[in-house]
C-alpha cells in the first residue's frame, strides 16, 4: 500500500501546483522548460508507483460488497468520462460548453471506480483521484473565463467517436491489463470490483 500512497502523493502532488498557487513561482525560480521536465518526471514516477502500488495491494481488504448496480453504472460512466477526457483536446462544443472536460472527466472516471469497487486500495486510489478532480473543478469553474470560440460539431463527433473505442477496447482488456473483468465475454463476471 505504500507504493500507491506515494505514486498518489507524487502524481496528484505536481497536478495540484496550480491549485495551491505554487505554478507561476515554479516557473519563474525554474523556467519553463526545466518546470516542464520536472512535471513530466514527476508525474511518470507517481504513476508508475500507482500502478505499481495497486498491483501490489490487489486484492486489499473488503470494505463492503458493491451491488450489481455499481457495475453497470461504472459501464455507463466510463466511456462518458473518457469522451470528455478526449474532448478536452479537441476544439468542440464540449470543450466550450464544459470549459474543464478532462478534470470532469477523471472525476467521473474516479467516482464510477469508487462505488463499484469495495475494498481499501480502491478507496484510496479511487478516492484520491475523486477528491483531487472535485477540489480542482471547484477552483477552476471559481476563476471563470471561456474559450474563444464556440467549437465546431465535427470535434464533438470525433471525441465521441474515439471515447467510445476506446472504451471498448478498455472493456475488452480490462482483465488483461487491471486483472478485473469488466465484460462477461472477456472473462470472469463475477470478479470483486472493476
Amino acid at each position: 500500500m505504500e507504493f500507491l500512497i506515494v505514486g498518489l502523493a507524487l502524481f496528484l502532488g505536481i497536478h495540484s501546483v496550480r491549485l495551491v498557487g505554487l505554478r507561476g513561482p515554479m516557473i519563474a525560480a525554474m523556467g519553463q522548460g526545466a518546470y516542464s521536465i520536472v512535471y513530466s518526471l514527476v508525474s511518470a514516477i507517481g504513476l508508475a508507483l500507482i500502478v505499481y502500488g495497486h498491483i501490489l495491494a490487489h486484492p486489499s481488504t473488503a470494505v463492503w460488497a458493491p451491488p450489481e448496480w455499481t457495475r453497470t453504472l461504472a459501464l455507463v460512466l466510463v466511456p462518458v468520462s473518457i469522451i470528455l477526457i478526449v474532448s478536452a483536446y479537441l476544439p468542440g462544443h464540449i470543450r466550450s460548453a464544459l470549459r474543464h472536460p478532462m478534470t470532469l472527466g477523471v472525476l467521473f472516471w474516479a467516482v464510477a471506480h469508487l462505488v463499484a469497487n469495495g475494498e481499501i486500495a480502491s478507496f484510496i486510489l479511487f478516492g484520491s483521484f475523486a477528491v483531487w478532480a472535485l477540489l480542482t473543478l471547484i477552483s477552476a469553474y471559481a476563476l471563470g473565463g471561456s474559450f474563444a470560440t464556440e467549437g465546431k460539431w465535427a470535434a464533438d463527433a470525433v471525441a465521441i467517436v474515439i471515447g467510445l473505442i476506446a472504451s471498448g477496447l478498455l472493456a475488452w482488456f480490462h482483465m488483461d491489463l487491471f486483472g478485473v473483468a469488466v465484460v462477461e465475454f472477456a472473462s470472469d463476471p463475477y470478479a470483486p470490483g472493476i
